[in-house]
């Protein structure tokens, strides 16, 4: 071979540049005819494909009837997800304490909680004893439909909608029982995600800690970033600005302004405290449900006034800033028999007065009126007798 390889290189790149216009046309037909070729043969294959994933698969070509594309449905927890809220292939119904109904699939309930296990897959459970045909119907009592759409919401979807609205009162207070119910139905990842929003939203608007608080205190369970909230940052959480979000002190009832005001005692200033039970007197809506305005507020304001009576300790405040005070409260002004300086002297219970009541006497117990109590009343008057003499 003359030349070597690098003749044989030269030969190769003649011979390809110098390729006929004809076998170049021929060299692309045959490309697009193997391309035809397999685009027939997927085209033909295409109906078996879609017969081995969906069984029900017909192929309706032939007939003359465009059959409908499979629809793509995303993964399976999307999947999941699209089945929420379709009463057809749901088979229990959770009924709420006021009468509302969410339907749900039992498999999806007890694969994301124990207690859902438990409840519809248990010895215990009732499954055995629906009639065929109709759906199983679960009754709570302390749970309203809305808390149980929320939670079927999470077992379905891994979010909650009430985590992306806008924060106000009411949300805080839902927040507070869903809280609840997350404990309650063991689902430790919701419980997680509540956690975050309060971090997220009562740090930026303390003002929605007095709701929280108030809702958990109804359930017998305080949230403790709220707690904690109110305790490090009083006065943005009870007596909030008019552009802030939350109506602070304004959104307790009676026993959680009386649980605030004993968390706050030792806390925090005893002035703030008087200006705190003012606002809650002047605004709040307790005791709003009667036909008689006048009356709402002289009740509003004999509780305030027990309020003050109970936790403001005037020594804490300074005289200047008391006397100010006074001047502008309504709490004590249509009183003539109290003045600044009675105030002063007696505007809280102190510890030496309940040591008093504690030591006053009671009187004596009469003894029963049988043989034993008359043979013992005998015998004591005749100690007394003897004493006497």
């Amino acid at each position: 071979m003359v030349g070597g390889p690098a003749a044989l290189r030269t030969s190769f790149v003649i011979s390809h540049h110098t390729l006929s216009p004809a076998s170049s046309t021929a060299h692309s037909s045959d490309t697009s005819s193997q391309a035809a070729t397999m685009n027939d043969a997927s085209s033909t294959a295409t109906p078996s494909f879609w017969r081995w994933r969906r069984p029900n698969f017909t192929n309706n070509l032939s007939l003359g009837v465009h059959a409908a594309a499979p629809s793509s449905t995303g993964n399976i927890a999307d999947a999941v997800a699209g089945l929420f809220g379709d009463p057809d292939i749901s088979d229990v119904t959770l009924q709420g304490s006021d009468g509302g109904s969410v339907h749900a699939v039992r498999a999806i309930l007890a694969s994301r909680s124990t207690m859902f296990r438990q409840k519809l897959f248990g010895s215990k459970s009732n499954a055995s004893l629906v009639i065929p045909g109709e759906k199983q119907v679960i009754k709570f009592k302390h749970w309203d439909c809305r808390i149980l759409h929320m939670i079927v919401e999470y077992c379905y979807t891994d979010s909650c909608s009430l985590m992306k609205m806008q924060p106000n009162d009411e949300v805080a207070r839902m927040v507070a029982q869903l809280r609840v119910a997350a404990k309650a139905f063991k689902l430790p990842g919701l419980l997680d995600t509540i956690n975050q929003w309060g971090w997220r939203n009562v740090n930026r608007h303390p003002a929605l800690a007095c709701a929280m608080v108030d809702e958990g205190m109804k359930l017998d369970d305080i949230d403790d970033l709220a707690l904690q909230t109110i305790l490090l940052k009083p006065r943005a959480s009870l007596i909030p600005d008019q552009k802030a979000i939350g109506s602070g002190v304004l959104s307790l009832t009676k026993p959680g302004l009386l649980f605030v005001l004993r968390t706050l005692e030792d806390q925090t200033s005893h002035l703030l405290l008087l200006h705190v039970i003012e606002r809650w007197v002047d605004f709040s809506s307790e005791d709003s449900v009667t036909d008689s305005p006048s009356r709402e507020i002289a009740t509003r304001e004999a509780f305030g006034r027990k309020c003050a009576l109970r936790f403001v300790k005037t020594s804490k405040i300074n005289p200047a800033n008391f006397e100010r005070a006074m001047k502008q409260s309504k709490l004590f002004q249509k009183r003539d028999d109290l003045t600044s300086v009675t105030l002063r002297d007696g505007l809280q219970f102190t510890e030496k007065s309940f040591k008093v009541e504690e030591q006053t006497e009671r009187p004596p117990m009469r003894r029963p009126q049988t043989a034993i109590g008359l043979t013992r009343a005998s015998d004591d008057r005749s100690k007394r007798a003897n004493i006497s003499q």
